[in-house]
C-alpha cells in the first residue's frame, strides 16, 4: 500500500473499533502529519479516502467528523403490481409516498445504459419526466424516479405534458393510446449519486444510490412487443436495502 493508504486504514479502524465514534472529530491534520511523519498532502488524500467511502464529512472551519451509519430501512422486495385511486404503484412500501413538488419535463438524449433497453439510437432523444417523491407529512424526499419514454412516441402526446391526468402515464398509455395492457420487469442496481441526487436525497459524501429500474412494455396496439417508457427510482443507498424472504426448499 501507498503511504496514504496505510493511514486510511489505520484511521478506518480506528472509527470501526470506536475509538473514534460517530460524532467526534477526526484528530486535526497537522496532528496527523506529526503522528505519521508525512506531508499536509498525503494525509489529505487518506481523509479524502475516507470521505468517499461514507466515513467521514470534513466541515468548512470545523475539522472532519466521524459519520453516523443508522440503520437501514428494508424495503421488501414485491413484484405485484397495485392499484389504488391514483393509478398504479409498485410494492407497498411506496404506496405512501406522494410527489413533493411539480413534475418536471424535458427532452434529451437519452443516457448510455438505457439505449439497448429502449431500443434507440445512441443519442436519441427522449422525453425525460422527473418526480421528487417523499413523505407529505413532513416533506422529507425519500426518493427520486425519472421516466425516459422514446420521443417518436410521446412528443406530441399527452406522455410529454406535465400533468397526464388520473392514473398517469399508465393510465394514458392503456386507456387512451390503445398499448396495454402493459407488461413491467425491473432490476436493482446500484451506482454513484450525481450531484442532483446528493442535494435532493441530502446524501453524505460517498455515498451511492439504490437504483430499481422498471422496464414497460406495451402488449397492443402499433408499439406492441415494444419497451414504450424505462423508469428509474434512487435511493439513498446509506438509509435503504432490499430485503426478500428465503423459503425452505
Amino acid at each position: 500500500m501507498t503511504r496514504w493508504q496505510e493511514i486510511a486504514s489505520q484511521l478506518r479502524g480506528a472509527i470501526v473499533t470506536g475509538q473514534h465514534p460517530p460524532g467526534s472529530k477526526l484528530p486535526k491534520e497537522e496532528e496527523l502529519e506529526q503522528r505519521y511523519k508525512v506531508s499536509r498532502t498525503t494525509v489529505r488524500r487518506a481523509i479524502a479516502a475516507l470521505t468517499n467511502e461514507g466515513l467521514v464529512r470534513p466541515v468548512r472551519k470545523g475539522g472532519t467528523i466521524v459519520q453516523h451509519q443508522g440503520a437501514r430501512h428494508t424495503v421488501t422486495l414485491d413484484t405485484t403490481v397495485y392499484r389504488d385511486e391514483d393509478g398504479y404503484y409498485f410494492g407497498q412500501a411506496v404506496q405512501p409516498l406522494r410527489a413533493l413538488q411539480p413534475s418536471t419535463v424535458t427532452i434529451g438524449p437519452c443516457p448510455p445504459d438505457l439505449v439497448h433497453i429502449l431500443g434507440v439510437q445512441t443519442g436519441a432523444e427522449v422525453v425525460i419526466r422527473d418526480r421528487v417523491m417523499g413523505d407529505p407529512a413532513t416533506g422529507q424526499v425519500m426518493q427520486l424516479a425519472t421516466s425516459y419514454l422514446p420521443a417518436d412516441l410521446a412528443v406530441g402526446t399527452v406522455l410529454a405534458e406535465p400533468n397526464t391526468g388520473p392514473g398517469g402515464i399508465y393510465d394514458r398509455m392503456e386507456q387512451d393510446l390503445g398499448w396495454g395492457p402493459l407488461e413491467w420487469e425491473g432490476f436493482i442496481s446500484a451506482r454513484a449519486a450525481t450531484p442532483d441526487e446528493v442535494r435532493l436525497l441530502g446524501l453524505a459524501p460517498g455515498v451511492p444510490v439504490l437504483c430499481v429500474t422498471r422496464t414497460t412494455m406495451a402488449t397492443a396496439g402499433t408499439v406492441a412487443g415494444r419497451v414504450v417508457e424505462v423508469n428509474v427510482t434512487r435511493r439513498d443507498a446509506s438509509r435503504f436495502a432490499v430485503g426478500y424472504p428465503i423459503v425452505r426448499a
